[in-house]
């Protein structure tokens, strides 16, 4: 694989992350091999997931080598384990209408938290939602006040994935981004920014799992040319993948794209480098300017 963050000049800033990490060892071995190649920035890993922590070791190699922020990806809907799940219909349900019980969904957070961090041996650098739970009303509101209580000093706060679609009309499959976008991502990220947490501009790389690999390459093309400085776009590749992983087949094409010799083409073309989120904040940050105050489309602000 060619090293995109060598060749690419630097240009819009794009993140670039694999989810699900811990969730199997098909999808832990592609995050791996694709930081070390340069071609994602971000990794969020599902914490109570099977493979995790014994795949925290190769994952902090490549976290060694490349920059690569590491984050939490809570789960609430995946039944893993010893770990209940629940359909995404009844959570979106159950957060709407405030019936969660607020204490243990807290313990359920940190508890998270603390397998993350028993694994990693540091604090989260992000934390995002497996199907965007984080953003759902009750499950936003707890989430900021266990966080706040985790980390009071602000510097070292994990940055917050805002799932809000780009308003472009050009957007693909504009439906299922603005339904994500609708169930709290610009209520997250408002409340978030009014209490001092830095987050990503748009969410990139919605789409119905059922692309080819020149489909899938199409739909990366156009979400590069859309993207703005500091925006993410999340990705679900994987090496290989179980029978019983839904979404195994869609996985592999993305690897397979992700892996490409056309992909440095593709980025430069569009003129977007990958970057690892928390290195662009930081470079914000120490230029000067003020976590309240936006600076030119690099954390985007309501």
């Amino acid at each position: 694989m060619h090293d995109i963050l060598a060749s690419t000049r630097p240009c819009r800033r794009l993140a670039v992350c694999v989810d699900d990490y811990g969730l199997h060892s098909g999808i832990d071995e592609a995050s791996v091999q694709l930081a070390l190649a340069g071609r994602i920035s971000a990794v969020s890993v599902m914490s109570d997931g099977p493979t995790w922590p014994a795949s925290a070791a190769p994952l902090r190699t490549a976290a060694q080598t490349r920059t690569v922020d590491v984050g939490l990806h809570l789960n609430l809907t995946e039944a893993l384990p010893g770990v209940a799940g629940e359909p995404l219909q009844r959570v979106i349900l159950r957060a709407g209408l405030r019936w969660f019980d607020a204490r243990a969904l807290r313990r359920r957070i940190e508890q998270q938290l603390d397998r993350f961090e028993a694994g990693w041996g540091a604090a989260p650098d992000h934390v995002d939602g497996h199907q965007h739970v984080h953003q759902l009303p009750q499950v936003r509101r707890v989430l900021l006040e266990t966080l706040e209580a985790r980390f009071p000093d602000v510097a070292r706060r994990p940055w917050l994935r805002a799932s809000r679609a780009p308003a472009s009309a050009e957007l693909p499959l504009r439906r299922k981004a603005d339904v994500i976008s609708w169930l709290g991502a610009a209520e997250l990220q408002r409340e978030a920014t009014r209490r001092g947490w830095q987050s990503n501009g748009h969410l990139l790389g919605v789409y119905g799992f059922d692309a080819d690999a020149a489909g899938y390459r199409a739909l990366l093309q156009h979400w590069f040319a859309l993207a703005q400085d500091g925006d993410l776009l999340m990705c679900h590749p994987a090496s290989h993948a179980p029978v019983d992983d839904v979404i195994g087949a869609a996985r592999q094409v993305e690897w397979a794209v992700w892996q490409s010799d056309a992909l440095p083409g593709d980025l430069a073309q569009a003129g977007v480098q990958i970057t690892a989120l928390g290195s662009a904040l930081a470079e914000r940050s120490s230029s000067g300017a003020s976590g309240a105050e936006p600076s030119a489309a690099l954390v985007h602000q309501i």
